[in-house]
């Protein structure tokens, strides 16, 4: 890969700025009350990804009412209170508890930004910034922070990738996708002809190397 010709590198948040090792089995222990409205947010999430739903409110309207079909008990507002309330908070001290970030990441992005590389933050959560914060990443490394939701789709939804394109008058044959699930992250970057590395089978220090 030919890095000379990328403009801006564009990153996942979990599994990729840190390895996300055993993070399922802590989120479950950190609220076992409610694992089972845990495994429905993760059967939702799956059923909804890559489907555009135009906006942030579309997104989490769609998460929620599938949360309810697949938990019954459930209701919308419930599952939102659940969300918002516990679920992303318990992510947030999870991360902060257990996780660091992988090796050199404030010293790449420094890198990136010395060789005139726009830095993106592209992740399918929103709170980015507070788990960047709970990771003791500086948020202000980023040249923009962007969350899925917000554009309109959970990835690989090729509409938030040229959405997100669009924002920052970016050319998709000069941006890095850089990410650690070949469904997800792969599947946006190839979606819209951007470049792809992945942390978890070409590595994370291929990456420092590539740019250092």
């Amino acid at each position: 890969m030919n890095n000379e010709k990328i403009s801006a590198v564009i990153f996942d948040l979990d599994g990729t700025l840190y390895d996300n090792k055993r993070l399922p089995l802590r989120l479950i222990l950190a609220d076992p009350l409610n694992v089972l409205t845990l495994a429905a947010e993760r059967k939702a999430r799956k059923a909804i990804m890559g489907i555009d739903y135009q906006n942030e409110a579309g997104v989490f309207n769609a998460l929620f009412t599938k949360m309810c079909e697949v938990r019954k008990s459930l209701t919308i507002d419930k599952a939102r209170r659940w969300y918002h309330r516990r679920y992303m908070p318990a992510q947030i001290a999870v991360l902060s508890m257990y996780y660091t970030p992988r090796p050199c990441v404030a010293e790449l992005l420094q890198q990136l930004h010395e060789q005139g590389i726009r830095v993106i933050l592209y992740s399918d959560y929103d709170c980015a910034t507070e788990k960047l914060m709970a990771l003791n990443i500086d948020p202000s490394w980023f040249d923009a922070i962007v969350s899925a939701p917000e554009l309109g789709g959970l990835k690989p939804s090729k509409q938030s990738a040229e959405r997100l394109l669009q924002r920052f008058s970016l050319s998709p044959d000069s941006v890095l996708m850089v990410g650690d699930r070949d469904d997800t992250d792969g599947a946006t970057a190839r979606s819209v002809g951007m470049m792809f590395h992945n942390v978890k089978t070409q590595g994370w220090d291929s990456l420092l190397t590539m740019f250092g």
